[in-house]
Order: C-alpha cells, then structure tokens, then sequence
C-alpha cells in the first residue's frame, strides 16, 4: 500500500532541492540532543516551517518515528493507523514499520488507511524528518474524537512500543485558530505552559474549557500520557510564533509551538 503525496506543492514545495534549501536556511547549528517527543506545527511551510524545521534540527532522531497528528477531514477511526507500506516524500519514500504498525494493531489500535487519504497534518512533516534521518522509518496514527481516559489508554500502548523499540514521538500540532493576535497568545501559552508542566490532563481541561482551538490537543495528550518519570524530563519552548508575522493581519491568526520534551 503506497500512500503518495497530497499538499506536495502547497503546503511545501513539490521540488527536492526548493525543499532542501529552505531546511539548510532554518536549521539550528546547536548540537542536536536526544529526546522523548517533539511537538511541531503543520501549517504551510511559509508560516510555519521553519519553527518545525529549529525544532526538528535540534534533536537526534532515532530511525523509527512513531508520528502522531490530528485528523482534520473527519474520515476514518478515532485512533487511525496506517498499514503500510511507504509513504511518498520529495526527498524520497519513507518506509512504514509495519511490524511496529502490526503492534499497535493487536493492542486495539485500528488499521486505517481512509483517515490518511488526505489528511496533511503528518505528510508535512516527512521531508523534514527524511533531510535529518534518511533512512527513516514512520508509524503514522491519526486521532479524533477522544476523550481524556481513551488518551490515556492510548498514552500507554504508545509507552510500550516506544520502550520495546528504537522510537520517539512526533506530535504534529498547530495551536489556537482564527481569532486575533491577543487572544491568540494568551490562548497559546495557556496551553504551552501546560504542555511544559507535563501536565496532560490540565492540558486537556485548559483546551476544553477555554474553548483553545489547538487542532492536535488529542495527539499531545497521548503523547505525554506515554511518558514515564515525568519528574526527570524537561520541557522547553523552542519557539512561538503565528501567522500574522507571515501575512501581516493580526485579526484571524493561527499559532504555531515548537517544543522539545528531553
């Protein structure tokens, strides 16, 4: 099963050395580090790529990504996991571990093709992890729907792939939507202080409650459900930015996050 490429040419350019340039022009000349999971944004790359890219650059990417987003065309199961094979790239087919896939399958994750027909959220990401990991390998998994006990059931499966396998998280994530820059930001770093306190069920209350549209809230909370000693890892913000330092209108913005959790 090959899965080829949707927003190749719209949310990021079609053209490998295009690609390849704008990754070199963003990347941190920090020594890249290990990490437990990332959250990174999926807008087009001209708002949001290069907070991707600064975060991404920095970490040591092991060869198996287990990448988590949400699903936004509402298509397919609740915790979607794709069956194989490749995944088309730019840069170049990424394979999916598909004994990894297999897995997650037994454990009551569902084999489903149709939520990643034409979701975005993940494909974005390849050609950035492909330029620092070649020989990369994805476990992609699409989310919608969950409430905080599924994330949680989820978190876990997840924490023992991860401890069974050379892996980390992905999380493919952009933060609150369409309201001004000063609501925004205030609803952003609600959320992102959150995130930097581990704390995943203040994160999941604080979204909810304060009506944040942060799109991968479900993947991110998995995400730091699956963490274990939560009091030996750190949190860092990368950095925070929004679409009105691209587009120049700060009345319908859309925030963006880079954060590492080492």
């Amino acid at each position: 099963m090959y899965r080829d490429t949707v927003v190749s040419g719209l949310f990021y350019p079609s053209d490998k050395k295009k690609i390849i340039s704008f990754i070199e022009s963003n990347k941190s000349s920090e020594t890249a580090q290990e990490a437990k999971m990332i959250i990174v944004p999926h807008a087009g790359y001209v708002f949001s790529g290069a907070t991707a890219v600064k975060t991404i650059s920095r970490i040591k990417l092991p060869k198996n990504i287990i990448l988590l987003g949400p699903n936004h065309t509402g298509a397919g199961g609740r915790i979607a996991v794709y069956p194989g094979d490749k995944w088309s790239c730019p840069l170049g087919d990424v394979p999916v571990n598909e004994d990894m896939v297999k897995k997650l399958i037994d454990k009551g994750f569902e084999s489903d093709q149709l939520a990643h027909v034409k979701e975005h959220s993940l494909e974005v990401q390849l050609p950035i992890l492909k330029y620092f990991r070649d020989d990369l390998n994805i476990v992609p998994i699409a989310f919608k729907g969950l409430g905080f006990e599924d994330c949680r059931n989820a978190g876990k499966v997840l924490k023992e792939l991860v401890d069974e396998t050379d892996s980390m998280i992905v999380v493919s994530s952009d933060f609150n939507h369409f309201e001004d820059l000063e609501t925004t930001n205030e609803k952003d770093f609600e959320a992102i202080n959150r995130i930097l306190d581990l704390d995943s069920k203040g994160l999941y209350d604080t979204v909810l409650s304060r009506d944040i549209s942060m799109c991968g809230i479900i993947p991110a909370v998995v995400a730091l459900e699956s963490l274990d000693n939560k009091e030996n890892l750190k949190a860092s913000l990368v950095e925070h930015t929004t679409s009105a330092e691209t587009s120049g209108d700060a009345s319908q913005v859309v925030g963006y996050a880079g954060i590492i959790i080492k």
